[in-house]
């Protein structure tokens, strides 16, 4: 048996607010409000239903859940998804299968929009090879922004060519879908590799691939702090 206190500005729907709380995923609340395992103010919820300031929410499950936060090295070539590793936890954002790199995996679902919601600015940070010679040009339109096909995209947070125009360092805010992807086709550019080297304060250094990094308990707290999360 749980019981939670809402303190909310706004109503919020039930699964929502669970999520956000770190305590399910919606999925899951859904779940449980349709076994009518949730009460709110004593009465059985229901899916959908909005919850409000000082409304109690009882879910009726017994629950010992120990939020874990871990860093993983995926692979190219590897389906961002659930991991033997990590049971219980989900990817917080995805890397497609060919590209590499840093994923942050976690059962604290605050973490999901804290991280993801482009309005946050969270900074991600990647490696990329190209096939064709970068020139100041690309740099001057990513810092500007760029509109393409499939979607326009904001200015990027940094951008730095070397390697004879070879490799591309850069810096993004927002995390649209293939966002890197998409924009340096636009400018004709064909990745050879791509690679997340990191997220907010969290590097891939010294992360072998296919292996997890558990958060210590100060690397919880700063990843928490950064988010915002109390």
């Amino acid at each position: 048996m749980k019981n939670i206190h809402v303190t909310t500005k706004e109503p919020i729907r039930i699964n929502k607010f669970l999520g956000e709380q770190g305590v399910y995923s919606r999925r899951h609340v859904d779940k449980l409000l349709i076994e009518n395992k949730i009460k709110v103010n004593n009465k059985l919820a229901t899916l959908g239903q909005k919850v409000k300031n000082k409304d109690v929410i009882e879910i009726n499950v017994s629950s010992n859940k120990k939020l874990v936060y871990a860093l993983y090295n995926k692979p190219r070539g590897e389906v961002t998804g659930k991991i033997e590793l990590l049971p219980g936890c989900d990817p917080v954002g995805r890397l497609d299968k060919e590209s590499e790199g840093l994923l942050l995996y976690t059962n604290d679902y605050r973490v999901v929009d804290a991280l993801l919601n482009p309005k946050n600015k969270r900074e991600k940070e990647y490696e990329v090879i190209v096939r064709e010679k970068a020139t100041p040009r690309v740099e001057t339109i990513l810092k500007k922004g760029i509109k393409t096909q499939e979607a326009e995209y904001e200015p990027v947070k940094s951008v730095k060519i070397y390697n004879d125009g070879r490799n591309i360092r850069i810096i993004i805010t927002e995390g649209k879908k293939h966002e890197i992807r998409r924009m340096l086709n636009a400018l004709n550019l064909t990745i050879v590799s791509l690679k997340r080297v990191r997220i907010m304060s969290f590097v891939l250094r010294g992360i072998k691939e296919k292996t997890a990094h558990h958060l210590s308990e100060v690397q919880q707290m700063k990843l928490l702090e950064d988010l915002e999360i109390k």
